[in-house]
């Protein structure tokens, strides 16, 4: 027994022994941290491998940890490679974190995952929120414009609320159903126009067949994939945003006076050979001013429009996290308020909005092989406007109503009405924004989803599974608080000098109360199993088999939308030079009969990194470092027809009063009811509308990536276009055109990316530019033959005008002309073709007659006169430069190979009378100011805007028919963003616990250079240039976290 003890005691004396040298290993080793411009890092993990015990670096880069001698020191960053570091009793370490490789390869999102850019097959671009935050426009459709290669944005209003751009990818590849892209918001189907930019990650627009079709149905349009901030394994970061924001419009139309639209009146009726309607001595009136309430001269944008308007943004977001468990919180407020001044009123009644965002994205480890994401986000918006019908009414009408035909309210307080009747198009402006009530609307978004991927690796190396449900509801509730009071017209004043009036319209001075509620509700369900290996250090395998379900409930509609799908992908990498990927979609519509009801969608990418090759000579890479080829062809589907449902299922209309049945007691028919009669043909045999696709791209890297440049040319062919025939004639007996695929059109062109970096010392310059071209032809359209081949659509892109061909104007040689003044007589010389209508006269428009009948008719209009209403190229481009926390930076965006109608509808083809002088008559419109420049006796020129004056009427359309005339070049280039900052040393920051500062002001839609010049170019023909006006905005901001 003592001698157990004495071997333990022996044993024990051993231990201590042991154990002291190890305690005597250990000490407190101290250190600095920074990344590769040797900036101090915050926040950097340092731990000792294989245990818990770490810490983390403070505001400075600094860290103390106690370490004993070998022992392995693991430095962790987001954003960094990891570093390992052998610990061998050093006192101070100086380590340096170098970006991770994943991002110097670029790693971009792509549909349902991501990948590295070196090993895309396909045609994708993107962007980071810097380049969408140059704008200080709530709608984040509005930042898009010149932004993003294949992207074609137009804004065509600024009306706060209803301001959405649109938008396509590469062009329109259909005249009928939907052209919009899918979007999709963290995988998700959902809008974006009200996301706040401080929430985005990443913005990612995929165009070609390698890219989309893995969307199936959804896919034939191009995708756009917005990915939101995440958390990460850091001390909180604390970021705050402010920004004051002054608008002015970027134009507004100029009129004539009152005495100038008078005298113009009566040249207008003395052409057609009429007396002047009004005298000098009453015009006179209208021009001095003497008495405002009977010869008014009103100024109606003076009286009713800010001169400028402000906006305000605060955002405020927290970003940090453990490593088990990270997060990002973020939340934002938007104030717009609109262009009409707050005049004297009871109640809110101007045109306002207010913009309140919410975000929370966790992630958790629930285990080591185990994630799981909740994410929450919403939007409430509160919008208010005037009573009147729409915002852009009261524009229209307030640009449409004379200055000489009522004040906006008599001196005496009277409210006025110059017409002789009130309705929509004959109302007093003024009085549709003050005494017409007021609208509020209540729109309420909200956002979740619950997603788990798990690591599958106890099954196989680089499986793992993820799934996610998402359920989005949105939410509109508007009140409309109208009134109409009695409105009056001045017609005279009495022996006293007081006003005498007569009532135009009988009203009420008590406020409605009507109310409407709209809701849905959206359910996404994924699930998916994913592969990612590399084999051998040179063959790299990924593949993706993925099911899909999502259900739209509109509150209307007791039968939910319904989409399911399938999708599949597979891809190989060899040694990082030769890359092949295959896709497909399998996706069910509900919009078709079973056996047509599911379509399968494929696609195949090949790349070929050339300039990763062995053999790839060193003298050539030391130019040019990258050259990447990539080729990809497949299919994708549209089923967007733009709402209708179940095409496939025939109707029936069970009141057709056109086949009563039965007799009444009196005798009459529809005794027993209304007759039951075919509605919609019955279409068993529709399917998917097919686009195919084909891309080729080349990247190019020159001197270090320090030039970027990216080109793809894309050919794509959508056929089986699903439309209703027009062609059918109505002898065949369809109370409904069928539906049916029909339609070719075809879709090709070019876009480019280029990216250049360098530094010159201490200043880094930077430029980025794209650009974009799209061309579409008609290939078969639904069409009888056409009697002459410029009639015809087809080898006509889509949106074209179809115009007669302008050929100058009459002169006095073209007419035999009799009488004097008044009383002269003009027929035309035998020879010459008369007009559109009848009456022509020296200074109406002539035309050419292409048939050569004699006469011209719609046998002489022509198809895709000049170029469409929707831009065939895009571009944009910008320069930055850096020195010493100072920045600055300019962009342009720019439009071509687009023209406008002057006076069109936004129908592209009817005519908009708004445009014309007197276009509506005397009393319902304005003369624009540029009516000036105008053919007249005194000026009998060929080169003026506007030809002869005329009254409108049935005998007076031949100066306002479509016309190569009024057609414009829409072509322009705008000046979108100049900014100016300073970004403060975090050096001296740190000593104020604050990790970075920025200060910016900035400068949007500054200028614009086009021939339009009347309205913003980009407005294009909405109601007829008097549409609610685009914003030139100054914006100073700040930024800061901690």
């Amino acid at each position: 027994m003592n001698k157990i003890i004495n071997v333990i005691y022996c044993m024990f004396f051993v231990l201590l022994a042991g154990m002291h040298p190890l305690y005597a290993q250990q000490k407190s080793a101290s250190g600095l941290v920074v990344d590769e411009n040797d900036q101090p890092l915050i926040g950097v993990q340092v731990k000792i491998d294989g245990t818990t015990m770490g810490t983390v670096t403070d505001i400075e880069g600094n860290f103390t940890i106690n370490v004993k001698s070998g022992d392995v020191l693991l430095f962790s960053y987001v954003g960094y490679e990891p570093q390992k570091v052998n610990y061998k009793g050093e006192k101070i370490l100086a380590i340096k974190m170098l970006p991770s490789t994943e991002m110097l390869e670029d790693v971009v999102v792509i549909g349902y995952g991501k990948q590295k850019k070196n090993s895309l097959v396909s045609s994708i671009n993107a962007i980071g929120p810097k380049e969408l935050a140059m704008s200080p426009s709530r709608n984040l459709t509005n930042n898009l414009a010149g932004q993003v290669a294949g992207l074609i944005a137009v804004q065509r209003t600024g009306q706060p609320g209803y301001d959405d751009a649109e938008f396509w990818i590469r062009g329109q590849s259909s005249f009928k159903g939907g052209t919009t892209p899918l979007v999709l918001v963290d995988g998700v189907p959902r809008k974006m126009n009200d996301i706040e930019t401080d929430e985005i990650e990443s913005f990612t627009l995929l165009k070609d067949a390698a890219a989309t079709a893995v969307y199936g149905a959804e896919g034939a349009n191009g995708v756009i994939l917005i990915t939101s901030k995440r958390g990460t394994s850091q001390k909180p970061r604390i970021s705050f945003r402010a920004e004051g924001t002054m608008n002015t419009p970027t134009r507004l139309p100029k009129f004539m006076n009152a005495a100038e639209t008078l005298t113009l009146y009566n040249e207008a009726v003395n052409n057609e050979g009429s007396p002047s309607v009004f005298s000098a001595e009453e015009i006179a009136k209208y021009a001095s001013g003497e008495d405002p309430d009977l010869y008014p001269d009103t100024d109606w944008q003076d009286i009713m429009l800010r001169d400028h308007t402000y906006n305000m943004r605060y955002t405020l977001n927290v970003r940090g996290g453990s490593e088990r468990a990270r997060y990002f919180v973020s939340g934002a407020f938007f104030q717009e308020n609109g262009i009409f001044k707050d005049l004297a009123n009871d109640y809110d009644n101007n045109i306002g909005l207010k913009r309140y965002n919410l975000r929370s994205n966790i992630d958790f480890d629930a285990t080591k092989s185990t994630v799981v994401k909740i994410d929450l986000s919403g939007q409430y918006i509160q919008l208010n406007r005037p009573g009147a019908d729409s915002v852009d009414q009261i524009f229209e009408i307030m640009c449409r109503t004379p200055a000489f035909l009522m004040p906006p309210v008599y001196s005496d307080g009277t409210l006025a009405l110059g017409h002789d009747n009130l309705t929509n198009e004959r109302s007093n402006p003024y009085n549709m924004l003050v005494n017409y009530g007021y609208s509020k609307e209540w729109r309420t978004a909200f956002q979740s989803k619950v997603e788990v991927d798990q690591e599958l690796a106890f099954i196989t190396k680089g499986l793992s599974w993820k799934g996610l449900v998402s359920f989005d509801s949105n939410m509109l509730f508007t009140a409309d608080r109208r009134k109409k009071p009695s409105q009056y017209r001045a017609t005279g004043r009495d022996e006293a000098g007081n006003l005498m009036f007569e009532q135009i319209y009988e009203g009420s001075d008590a406020l409605s109360d009507g109310h409407t509620n709209t809701a849905d509700k959206k359910i996404y369900i994924e699930t998916s199993f994913n592969y990612n290996r590399t084999f051998a250090e040179k063959h790299d395998v990924t593949g993706m088999l993925l099911y899909m379900q999502k259900e739209t409930q509109y509150h209307d509609n007791s039968l939910a939308f319904r989409k399911q799908g399938l999708v599949g992908r597979a891809t190989y990498g060899y040694d990082g030079r030769y890359f092949i990927e295959g896709n497909f979609g399998y996706t069910g519509s509900e919009t078709f009969a079973k056996g047509h009801r599911f379509g399968f969608f494929p696609a195949v990418g090949l790349t070929w990194y050339v300039s990763n090759e062995p053999y790839y000579p060193q003298v050539l890479a030391k130019v040019m470092n990258k050259l990447k080829f990539r080729v990809s062809v497949g299919r994708t589907g549209n089923d967007d027809t733009g709402g209708a449902r179940f095409l496939y299922r025939g109707t029936l209309n069970q009141g057709n009063s056109g086949y009563d049945l039965g007799f009444s007691n009196t005798g009459t028919l529809g005794g027993v009811g209304s007759g039951i009669t075919e509605a919609k043909f019955e279409a068993p045999y529709l399917s998917w509308e097919i686009e195919d696709k084909r891309n080729y791209g080349i990247d190019l890297g020159f001197f270090d990536n320090r030039i970027d440049l990216q080109v793809d040319y894309f050919n794509n062919k959508r056929h089986a276009i699903l439309l209703q025939r027009s062609s059918v004639p109505g002898v065949v007996g369809f109370f409904e055109n069928p539906w049916q695929n029909y339609g070719i059109v075809k879709n090709h062109g070019v876009d480019a990316s280029l990216n250049l970096n360098h530094r010159i010392g201490e200043v880094k310059l930077s430029a980025r530019g794209n650009f974009t071209f799209a061309r579409n032809e008609i290939i078969e359209y639904d069409q009888v033959p056409q009697r002459y081949p410029w009639m015809e659509k087809n080898g006509t892109r889509l949106n074209s005008w179809n115009l007669y061909i302008a050929d100058g104007l009459y002169t006095y040689d073209d007419f035999i002309i009799t009488g004097e003044g008044l009383n002269r007589q003009y027929e035309l010389k035998p020879g010459v073709i008369p007009g559109v209508s009848q009456n022509v006269r020296p200074g109406d428009i002539k035309y050419k007659d292409l048939n050569g009948d004699g006469r011209i008719d719609g046998n002489d209009m022509m198809q895709d006169v000049g170029h469409p209403s929707v831009p065939e190229i895009v571009y944009g481009f910008g320069f930055n430069a850096e020195w010493r926390g100072f920045y600055a930076g300019v962009f342009f965006q720019g439009a071509g190979n687009t023209s406008t109608l002057l006076g069109a509808s936004a129908d592209a083809g009817g005519k908009d009378g708004t445009f014309f002088p007197f276009g509506w008559g005397l009393y319902e419109s304005t003369v624009r100011a540029e009516v000036a420049n105008r053919w007249t006796e005194d000026n009998p020129s060929q080169n003026v805007m506007f030809p002869r004056l005329h009254r409108d009427g049935p005998s007076n359309q031949n100066n306002t028919a479509p016309s190569t005339w009024w057609q414009r070049d829409g072509s322009f280039l705008r000046l979108k963003n100049v900014e100016f900052g300073y970004n403060f040393s975090e050096k001296m920051l740190s000593k104020i616990g604050i990790h970075s500062l920025r200060l910016y002001i900035q400068g949007n839609n500054l200028c614009v250079w086009d021939d339009i010049k009347m309205w913003d170019p980009e407005q294009g023909v909405k109601n007829g240039g008097f549409a609610y006006p685009l914003n030139r905005s100054f914006t100073f901001g700040l930024d800061f976290s901690f």
